[in-house]
């Protein structure tokens, strides 16, 4: 029984640590720490686990993943190569589909409280569309969030496929309609808002500049579905974002230095270090137990506790780190399926949640009523989690 109560105490003090602003890597490192004192089993099960994750090729890939990744979107963004795309997109794309494409191409450049990044670009095109404050809330943070469905450089994807032991080029064919159906749901609920002219007006059409522009973004998926290392394939980006805007190489090493976010990059290493923690210490299995004796059926729990650590924990990389070494062991051999009704919960929480800094952020930028916005954000976010179990479900990879 100690075992459980360890675990719980260890949730209880990381959603503690974070609420005070806590390091997150900090935080993990403390849980692992209760966990270990309290499984009953030798003080060296902390090396134990700390020998499985060094000596675990994918750790090292992860963390050169995530550590790239940031570097891409600094590098983006300081050379101005993002600005000039959107600005080219500007002159063909119709409005509705512009206010959508913004915020997820700046989506694509993961860091906390990036929505902030794209609701100024979106502000002149919500003006001139005279959108209320909500429908601009609603629009940059659900298009913001596409990604983690067909996305081989986010991290939380990544760090969940890696943890679940799961393909990045599987998850993303597996969910590639759950990416398209959260474009369709996001524009069905947002299509009513946009009633004037959207095509622009005027100016020349510069198509292959646009192409060109996105080229760096296109090519960095196109290899990594061909199944090259992430990090290599981020590399690669980089380079080409370096090389297309002509940055000399002592520039461009300040895009590592400055662009490299290390406490992301300690966060994976100690998220990954609290999972064979957990593992190690045997506090799942008493879980287990305790779990099939209340008979609560195994969907409903693979669909709500992601749900509502996700919305506490109001980080995806957080949830996984949380959920993801809790919940997998009662289903073995775990499959892409399963995996995905885990993530799906934990993305859905933490978009929704009071505590998500792109949807506190945006909701600041455009003075918008958050009770309103939740009207739209709600019930798009358990469409889509309906959407994802009927999926699922069908697929047959749940029995």
């Amino acid at each position: 029984m100690i075992e459980l109560l360890g675990l719980l105490a260890a949730f209880v003090v990381i959603f503690i640590l974070r609420f005070r602003d806590f390091d997150f890597a900090g935080s993990i490192l403390i849980a692992a720490g209760i966990i270990g004192v309290t499984s009953g089993k030798p003080l060296t099960i902390f090396v134990d686990a700390l020998m499985e994750t060094v000596g675990d090729k994918t750790t090292w890939e992860l963390c050169a993943a995530v550590g790239f990744i940031t570097v891409f979107g600094y590098a983006l963004k300081e050379t101005g190569h993002m600005v000039e795309l959107i600005d080219k997109l500007r002159g063909f794309v119709p409005s509705r589909f512009l206010l959508a494409l913004i915020p997820a191409l700046f989506g694509i450049l993961s860091m906390p409280g990036g929505a902030l990044m794209s609701a100024p670009f979106n502000e002149p095109e919500s003006e001139r569309l005279k959108l209320k404050p909500e429908h601009r809330t609603f629009i940059n943070v659900w298009f913001r969030h596409v990604w983690y469905w067909a996305s081989p450089i986010s991290p939380s994807t990544l760090i969940a496929c890696s943890i679940a032991g799961i393909t990045i080029t599987d998850f993303i064919r597996v969910n590639f309609p759950l990416f398209l159906a959260t474009w369709v749901i996001g524009f069905a609920i947002s299509w009513k808002w946009i009633h004037r002219e959207e095509m622009p007006v005027g100016g020349a059409k510069d198509y292959k500049g646009s192409l060109v522009g996105l080229s760096p973004i296109l090519v960095t998926v196109a290899l990594t579905l061909v199944g090259i290392p992430v990090w290599v394939c981020v590399a690669v980006g980089i380079a080409m974002v370096i090389v297309m805007r002509k940055v000399d190489l002592k520039r461009a090493s300040t895009y590592f230095t400055k662009g490299a976010k290390l406490d992301l990059i300690a966060a994976v290493f100690a998220t990954l270090y609290f999972r064979y923690t957990v593992v190690a210490s045997g506090s799942v299995d008493v879980l287990l137990v305790n779990i099939l004796g209340m008979g609560v059926p195994l969907l409903l729990l693979f669909i709500l506790i992601p749900l509502l650590v996700g919305a506490i924990s109001a980080q995806p990389t957080l949830g996984i780190g949380i959920v993801f070494p809790i919940l997998m062991p009662l289903v073995v051999p775990m499959n892409v399926n399963w995996m995905t009704i885990m993530f799906a919960g934990i993305v859905a929480g933490y978009t929704a949640s009071p505590l998500h800094l792109c949807l506190i952020l945006t909701n600041q930028f455009y003075k918008s009523d958050l009770n309103k916005v939740y009207r739209y954000l709600v019930p798009g976010l358990l469409l889509l989690v309906a959407a994802m179990i009927v999926y699922h479900v069908t697929l047959g990879g749940l029995w």
